[in-house]
């Protein structure tokens, strides 16, 4: 070799020959060259590819006296690189094969680098639209900013893998439930790389859970209306000694009327009033126990509903019980029907006086939550940002495992027999749910009971003003109403106490004799109809006097528990509705609420 010339020894003539002698050209006027997958030739006539590096030797004047040339076999190293492409076209191949599950590759701070084909289908971006993208792009935007996505990248950096269930966004902004499962990826050196991002479908998973809770739903419905007729004979009980309260009072008022004595005669018939609104109130609760469809949320306000039910739990849990309230104040009020709140936190506590066996103390404890402090109590993410957390606490015997597990099924209890029915906590589970909360429920053997319930926040509205019942009786005095009800008692009481405030009252029996009546004259200024009218019922006979009268004023009575305003006909602002037994106090209320819309 030595003495030779270089490029005859490892190279032949074209193109590779005048590669290397640019290369040398290069060389001479300053730096180094390296030339890559050059074709060299061994002795024998072998090929091989090989990088070739020339650099010059000079001396101290500056002037290139050789060349110092370096040449590197990548026999071995083409081999491997052939193999790490075919293996990389293989787990690409694999990756893409996955349809129903998106992968991402992301970088440490959370940004995508690559994903499969499964992403593609599944969030209906193009590759190009999401490279270089945060993965926050799949986000809610209550999620954005609670900063999720930079929450579970910390979990995952610091544990190695972060989980979440949550709805995620596609293109075109509509929302999949995911599960998302984030693994990170380290050197041999344990330095982050990034996170192996993976998102798996649950649609169908939900179908099925939605399907599942349908059937038990089913089940439970009628599960509770057989638990009627094991409730009847309390309930009987109740209205018995209800009806007697009112018998009673009545007979003593109408004994002290025969003797000039009003005082005392109006005391006896307050007497019969209370007891006619306890009576309603548990036929109320009965029918509710059977209702199936949800009630519309209300906006509640906690402080004065708490005050009302404070003295209602002194008197149920008993001398032996102390009662502690701790209320926060400027509570939020809440979305979600109060009558059902007032029953889930009766239950509950009626619940924790059984567990301490009548003797204790029983904590109520209510306070403003944001979404942050629910973090763990939701399973499949928050629906609002605001909660009230009402907990009621005892120091009862408490719950092993098991129990607590099966603590919301119905009709399991742990009570003695014929002391429960196994319907209070699933009855307080499913209304929380309905209304977009959760309940949440700590307890352990010998450590008492905590139950929780998160209710969201409701928007802020303004309470209509309680003026004066003077002002009220102005605003509806010489109002023309027409009272259609069949139940004689009923209309001749209502039609006179509307006489008393000095509205001109007319009466029908039927739906038919009320049309008849609103159509030989349109000035009618309110129809207070029941629903369940014979010939014509109320909501017919609402419609046909609308095609005269499109802003006529209109209150419908019914004695249904769960009666709503069907249809768009009694969606203008227009209609009212009154659930009875209901007190004229009631009646005005609506009355105020139609004749202010309408100034």
């Amino acid at each position: 070799m030595i003495g030779h010339d270089f490029l005859s020894l490892y190279l032949a003539e074209g193109d590779g020959h005048a590669l290397v002698r640019n290369a040398l050209q290069r060389v001479r006027a300053g730096g180094r060259c390296v030339l890559q997958d050059v074709p060299l030739r061994r002795l024998g006539g072998d090929v091989f590819p090989a990088t070739v590096t020339v650099e010059a030797l000079r001396a101290g004047d500056g002037r290139t006296h050789a060349f110092a040339v370096i040449i590197r076999d990548r026999s071995e190293n083409a081999g491997m690189e052939e193999r790490l492409r075919e293996s990389e076209r293989r787990f690409r191949l694999f990756v893409n094969g996955v349809p129903d599950h998106a992968i991402c590759m992301l970088d440490p701070h959370g940004v995508i680098l690559d994903w499969n084909l499964g992403a593609e289908r599944l969030t209906l971006f193009h590759t190009s639209e999401a490279t270089g993208k945060h993965f926050r792009m799949f986000f809610r935007e209550i999620e954005r900013i609670e900063e999720q996505p930079e929450r579970l990248i910390a979990e995952a950096a610091q544990g190695g893998h972060a989980e979440y269930e949550c709805d995620l966004a596609r293109r075109d902004a509509t929302l999949f439930p995911a599960c998302m499962t984030l693994e990170s990826i380290r050197d041999s050196d344990g330095s982050l790389l990034g996170f192996a991002c993976i998102i798996w479908d649950a649609t169908r998973q939900r179908v099925m859970e939605g399907r599942i809770h349908d059937a038990q739903a089913e089940t439970a419905h009628w599960q509770k209306v057989e638990a009627i007729g094991q409730l009847t004979g309390g309930i009987a009980h109740d209205f018995n000694n209800s009806l007697q309260g009112i018998i009673s009072a009545l007979e003593m008022a109408t004994i002290h009327l025969e003797c000039d004595q009003a005082k005392n005669a109006q005391h006896y018939v307050t007497m019969a009033l209370d007891a006619a609104t306890r009576a309603g109130d548990l036929t109320q609760r009965l029918l509710g126990l059977s209702r199936r469809r949800t009630q519309p949320s209300q906006h509640v306000s906690l402080p004065p509903m708490l005050d009302a039910i404070r003295e209602v739990l002194g008197r149920v849990l008993g001398d032996s019980i102390t009662l502690e309230f701790a209320v926060k104040a400027d509570l939020p009020q809440v979305a979600c029907d109060g009558n059902q709140l007032e029953s889930a936190i009766l239950n509950l506590a009626i619940n924790a006086r059984d567990a301490m066996n009548g003797k204790g103390t029983l904590q109520l404890k209510v306070h403003g939550r944001t979404s942050e402090q629910t973090r763990g109590v939701f399973a499949h993410g928050r629906a609002a940002r605001r909660y009230v957390e009402i907990s009621v606490a005892d120091h009862g015997q408490g719950m092993d495992a098991d129990t607590l597990r099966r603590a919301c099924e119905p009709f399991f209890t742990t009570k003695a027999k014929d002391r429960g029915t196994g319907l209070g906590l699933a009855m307080v589970a499913g209304f929380v749910a309905q209304h977009g909360g959760s309940m949440d429920i700590q307890s352990a053997v010998g450590a008492g009971t905590t139950v929780s319930l998160f209710l969201p926040c409701g928007d802020d509205f303004i309470m209509p003003d309680r003026r004066a019942a003077k002002d009220v009786e102005s605003d509806i005095a010489g109002l023309r109403v027409l009272v259609a009800e069949n139940d004689n008692a009923v209309r001749s009481s209502i039609s006179a106490r509307l006489r008393q405030l000095g509205c001109e009252v007319h009466e029908a029996s039927d739906g038919r004799q009320a049309a008849r009546m609103l159509e030989d004259s349109p000035s009618w200024g309110l129809l207070l109809s029941d629903i369940d009218l014979p010939e014509l019922d109320g909501y017919e006979l609402v419609r046909e006097a609308r095609r005269q009268a499109p802003t006529l004023r209109a209150i419908l009575m019914t004695g249904h528990a769960d009666s709503d305003l069907a249809g768009s006909d009694f969606a203008d602002g227009n209609t009212e509705s009154l659930i009875k037994p209901f007190d004229i106090g009631a009646l005005i209320t609506k009355l105020r609420l139609l004749v202010g819309r309408t100034r």
